[in-house]
């Protein structure tokens, strides 16, 4: 008598032979049958609601372009499963690179503002996901639309965290030619969005 296991795998592998042979039924119930599945997985890994649903979407979707990848010697889900542990590794990466992104601006008045504001909604909510991805997205725009000498200097300062006399030794100026830099770049950065930073709090 076949075991669990392997009526599993030929289940799965009349499955995907019907995906790939163009049946969007087998499709769509194959959507439904693992949407479920690997949310559950992602949502014991990852705080953030959106952040699970972003993961599991492109999850499935890669699984669907890739379905011909997939030789039937491991059960679907285990197959899918390692490509959700790898959507889950590169969602974690970018969270984190967003917080290193974020939390140099805080010494800026209007952004610490901005951003406490948004802190104070509950981190697990899609609105708050929302929120923090634009403001996010909105810093790293702004610093692309500044002159480059202004950017340089912010992110040596804020980024890099160097002080005054070490940025005037990578720009080559004088500490106070720095000063009067930086102060003419933060001006130039909250001109640049510090009315859609003011209609985000």
């Amino acid at each position: 008598m076949p075991n669990t296991a392997s009526i599993q795998l030929s289940r799965d592998r009349r499955l995907v032979r019907r995906i790939l042979s163009g049946d969007e039924r087998a499709l769509r119930s194959f959507m439904d049958e693992y949407f479920p599945r690997l949310y559950r997985y992602a949502r014991h890994r990852l705080r953030n609601e959106a952040d699970v649903d972003d993961v599991v979407q492109v999850c499935l979707t890669q699984a669907a372009r890739r379905m011909e990848t997939y030789r039937g010697e491991a059960t679907l889900l285990t197959w899918l499963v390692q490509i959700c542990r790898h959507e889950i590794s590169r969602q974690l990466q970018q969270n984190d690179r967003d917080r290193d992104m974020m939390a140099p601006f805080l010494n800026d008045d209007l952004l610490r503002a901005t951003v406490e504001s948004i802190e104070t909604e509950q981190s697990d909510s899609p609105e708050y996901a929302t929120r923090r991805r634009e403001l996010i997205s909105l810093v790293q725009f702004t610093l692309d639309q500044l002159p480059e000498r202004y950017a340089q200097a912010l992110e040596l300062k804020y980024i890099q965290g160097f002080n005054s006399a070490e940025i005037a030794g990578q720009l080559s100026i004088s500490d106070e030619a720095t000063q009067s830099l930086l102060a003419r770049a933060r001006r130039a950065f909250r001109d640049v969005c510090g009315e859609a930073l003011q209609a985000a709090m």
